[in-house]
């Protein structure tokens, strides 16, 4: 199945998430048993940056797979996109399967979305968080 191009917008300073599930052409929802996924951008000033699903430990982001719904969740903390400087970027979303596509062939890998990302720019960027304690 070709990938699907999806362009959306973060709202920099904003808590952002991005979730889909993944599913064949009948509409069937296909299990992530195994797989892990990677989202990687290239932005309109050369900077490259890559996110993975098997990085646990980042607090600038959260990458999730409910395997068995076949759901894919990312999550940026407000703090991290409130330090994004791009306008524009490109990506690609993709999946690595367990299988073998053959023998020593490596992981069977599927781009499942690729687009432009826009950065919203705010009007005062404030460094730090709202908080809601006071």
């Amino acid at each position: 199945m070709a990938a699907s191009k999806y362009d959306f917008s973060i709202e920099q300073g904003s808590s952002y998430k991005l979730m889909l599930k993944y599913k064949d052409q009948d509409d069937n929802i296909i299990p992530l048993i195994g797989y892990c996924a990677r989202l990687s951008w290239r932005t309109n000033t050369g900077a490259i940056m890559i996110f993975h699903s098997t990085d646990p430990s980042n607090n600038n982001y959260k990458f999730y797979l409910d395997e068995p719904n076949g759901t894919i969740t990312i999550l940026f903390s407000a703090d991290y996109t409130n330090i994004l400087d791009f306008a524009s970027a490109k990506y690609d979303l993709e999946l690595k399967s367990p299988q073998d596509l053959y023998l020593e062939g490596g992981k069977y890998t599927i781009r499942l979305l690729y687009g432009t990302i826009n950065i919203n720019k705010r009007f005062s960027k404030i460094p730090d968080n709202m908080d809601c304690t006071s």
